[in-house]
């Protein structure tokens, strides 16, 4: 992780409308989110508990995000809490920026008391594994097979 690199719920930066953006574009259209419905998601998930949403910011500048959630998985709704939503912009991959933001979240759920925390993954749970995640089956997203992985936080 680069030693200039703040991480903070987004609802407290200027960053909401270009993460939102970010957000909008790799998932939550498909998922038949408005990008208003984004941006208001942003700005009220502003923690600690869940939801909320986090941003990495270098010197002003959004790296990437993450977010500590409720439900992420709609096949799996008795699951809780989730990591979602982890996407650093292109140009700032392969720094630590992903593995500073779920470290991020398993700190903010550990916080709030819980135990375990979730995520689904299509292609990275080799990223996921590396750092103490187990896979705890196999789902399905958008008609596409998913990797879910639990971490226990004790």
């Amino acid at each position: 992780m680069d030693s200039g690199m703040r991480i903070l719920p987004i609802a407290f930066t200027p960053h909401v409308a270009t993460v939102a953006a970010w957000l909008h574009a790799e998932w939550w259209a498909e998922d038949g989110w408005k990008l208003e419905d984004t941006i208001r998601f942003l700005r009220e998930a502003e923690g600690p508990a869940a939801p909320c949403c986090f941003v990495a910011e270098e010197e002003g500048c959004p790296l990437g995000t993450a977010t500590f959630d409720t439900e992420d998985l709609p096949s799996r709704r008795d699951l809780s809490p989730w990591l979602a939503s982890v996407l650093v912009a292109p140009a700032h991959r392969r720094r630590g920026v992903a593995s500073a933001l779920v470290a991020h979240v398993e700190q903010a759920a550990r916080r709030q008391g819980h135990r375990r925390l979730w995520l689904f993954t299509g292609d990275c749970a080799p990223f996921y594994a590396a750092r103490g995640w187990a896979k705890a089956g196999m789902e399905e997203w958008r008609g596409r097979p998913v990797t879910l992985m639990a971490k226990d936080l004790a």
